[in-house]
């Protein structure tokens, strides 16, 4: 892919509204990042000190399933990392709270 059909792909004709339309259209609020050769795509997580792993892909090196791929990927990722430091036991704890080791992605 290229950036002109990954722009059409966020159904964007800037890359400020690709940006907000990857946050909008995925539920971890993914991010992605234009540079001048390459795309970085990602998510942080709602209390946890980290984000999922960042996809860079090279503008003509890429198919749209890999990025399509990467962006499940980031979901997959980024629900595990939120319970791991969001959901609560019956005790109002959650992982992080009880010192459990980082998710195994």
């Amino acid at each position: 892919m290229d950036k002109k059909q990954i722009l059409d792909f966020l159904d964007a004709e800037t890359e400020i509204e690709a940006r907000s339309n990857m946050f909008r259209y995925t539920e971890c609020g993914a991010f992605i990042e234009f540079k001048d050769d390459r795309i970085i795509i990602g998510s942080i997580v709602e209390g946890s000190p980290d984000g999922t792993e960042w996809f860079e892909f090279k503008y003509g090196k890429f198919t749209k399933e890999e990025f399509l791929d990467a962006i499940q990927e980031i979901e997959r990722q980024a629900s595990i990392i939120w319970d791991w430091a969001n959901k609560e036991d019956e005790n109002g704890l959650t992982n992080a709270d009880k010192g459990y080791d980082w998710p195994l992605l």
